[in-house]
């Protein structure tokens, strides 16, 4: 899949409000903001340049128009992954190779998913994780992301985890994890 980005420049911030919205009917998936800039993206299958040209002429605006190659993000997101060790327990991917005089892993494949250990919330509830005791307790793993936290009070002798999510791409990734 290949999206067109256009680039209004010169704008407000009201006027970037407008657009915006206006954009967003026209089904444009993604927008950002920068000073007196407006960027918004739109699988190429339903642009539709002279709409643009419109835009710009009832706002007097400036735009440039560019094609972004079909890219897998993913694999690049993936290729800068980093494994993350916190205390004696090591977050990694597979594709990584084991960490020594590390006592616990947890091996996941981080796809588009929230969950890797990076981020300061998950890397803090691993750290109190660490410190609970789980012994038949049950676990609720509310917005699961990787499934790294439930997959961590597994290990650490949890008798019953639930893990939910309403993003269907990390149901699918906490479910392979």
């Amino acid at each position: 899949m290949s999206y067109y980005e256009v680039n209004f420049s010169g704008i407000s911030k009201d006027t970037g409000e407008i657009l915006i919205a206006l954009l967003s009917d026209q089904q444009y998936e993604g927008f950002e903001e920068t000073d007196n800039q407006l960027k918004a993206y739109i699988d190429s299958a339903l642009f539709d340049e002279a709409e643009i040209q419109l835009l710009a002429l009832q706002f007097k605006l400036q735009f440039e128009i560019n094609k972004i190659a079909d890219t897998n993000w993913n694999a690049i997101w993936e290729s800068n992954f980093q494994p993350i060790v916190i205390n004696d327990w090591v977050i990694r991917a597979a594709f990584h190779p084991p960490i020594k005089e590390i006592a616990h892993e947890i091996i996941i494949t981080p796809k588009m998913s929230f969950g890797t250990g990076h981020h300061a919330t998950t890397f803090l509830m691993v750290q109190q994780m660490q410190q609970t005791n789980f012994s038949d307790k049950m676990v609720l793993d509310f917005g699961t992301g990787t499934g790294v936290l439930a997959i961590l009070a597994h290990k650490l002798g949890a008798a019953a985890i639930t893990a939910i999510d309403n993003d269907p791409s990390s149901i699918e990734n906490a479910a392979e994890n």
